[in-house]
């Protein structure tokens, strides 16, 4: 029979100051409750969520995917840890009839947007901390940027021809107006880390004068 106990950490929300050790909690045949980590991290304040569009008030994509035009670019401190784990992309409407692409990559170094038309809302998943954001800074729809060093795409979804059923005179097939990525669905977990330069997350929602909404959550694990 053992008597397991654990340290308790002081950071998650309403822990309170006490270190004491506590009690492991169970079933009766031994099984273990364990909290989700990424539920934890949300808790200790360090996941961000990032809106590029909101309300009624959408963003227009910057048109066909050039890399140097992410519609979302976000730029993380070099020496902070940062993973993207889900992104939702909402569609309000395609514009004209075309190729629709939906791409995400992280890298680092290039060019963050230089110039860009939008700067988007980041927020701490705590309304505490609302304001603590790791430092990041997130903005998109411009010119003038420098696509990633050691770029890799982890997200796309594609679709040769998209319309917008409900003002198009057109007798194509009702696509997506949803598109969303999960890493814990996927298994795919993009990494940002670089101690000597900064990295970032481009996202993009390409198609000619597409409107939409971006949600992007990240998570920012404490190094030890």
């Amino acid at each position: 029979m053992a008597d397991l106990r654990l340290t308790p950490s002081t950071r998650v929300l309403g822990a309170g100051s006490a270190t004491s050790p506590v009690p492991v909690k169970g079933l009766k045949d031994g099984t273990l409750f364990t909290a989700d980590w990424l539920a934890r991290q949300a808790l200790e304040g360090r996941v961000v969520i990032i809106n590029a569009g909101t309300g009624t008030a959408p963003i227009t994509s910057a048109g066909a995917y050039v890399n140097t035009t992410p519609d979302v670019d976000i730029r993380v401190p070099a020496g902070v840890l940062a993973i993207p784990f889900n992104i939702q992309i909402g569609i309000e409407a395609y514009g004209t009839t075309a190729l629709f692409e939906s791409v995400a990559a992280i890298g680092s170094g290039g060019t963050y947007t230089p110039t860009s038309l939008d700067t988007f809302t980041a927020q701490n998943a705590r309304t505490d901390i609302a304001d603590q954001t790791f430092g990041i800074t997130a903005g998109g729809t411009g010119t003038g940027a420098v696509y990633m060093d050691d770029a890799v795409e982890f997200m796309r979804h594609q679709h040769n021809k998209m319309v917008t059923i409900g003002t198009a005179d057109d007798d194509s097939s009702i696509g997506p107006s949803q598109y969303n990525w999960s890493a814990t669905q996927t298994g795919i977990w993009p990494i940002m880390y670089n101690t000597s330069t900064f990295t970032r997350l481009n996202v993009f929602m390409s198609c000619q004068a597409t409107t939409g909404f971006v949600i992007i959550a990240m998570v920012f694990p404490e190094l030890t």
